[in-house]
């Protein structure tokens, strides 16, 4: 399968308002080639708010963020199979943003600085 990666843009561009209200920046690299398994990325950042949305040609997604009131980790693996799955993705991600509602299926953890103990 190859996951229509162009359409990454204009999904982030949808929930501009989202965006906006949230003072989120995206920023979206170019599609790379990546050693024969294209991929597209995609890095957003705010006051509150950092993280990546990766996809490859293949549907496999990978969405990693951090809260940064909290430093909470909040990331969540995606399979998808077209632009429906992309829309969902990103309503995941906006809900998440704007209404603190974590997807479903999504990991919850707390970053530990490098060299800090696990509490």
């Amino acid at each position: 399968m190859d996951f229509p990666l162009e359409k990454l843009p204009d999904a982030i561009a949808a929930r501009a308002d989202t965006w906006t209200r949230a003072a989120l920046v995206w920023q979206t690299r170019p599609v790379s080639p990546n050693h024969g398994t294209a991929t597209i990325i995609s890095d957003f950042e705010s006051e509150a708010w950092m993280g990546t949305v990766i996809i490859w040609a293949t549907g496999e997604t990978e969405f990693q963020s951090i809260r940064l009131a909290d430093d909470r980790i909040i990331n969540k693996h995606y399979d998808l199979c077209g632009p429906e799955d992309l829309d969902r993705m990103m309503t995941e991600i906006a809900t998440l943003i704007a209404d603190n509602h974590i997807p479903p299926g999504a990991i919850e953890a707390d970053w530990v600085p490098q060299g800090q103990p696990n509490s």
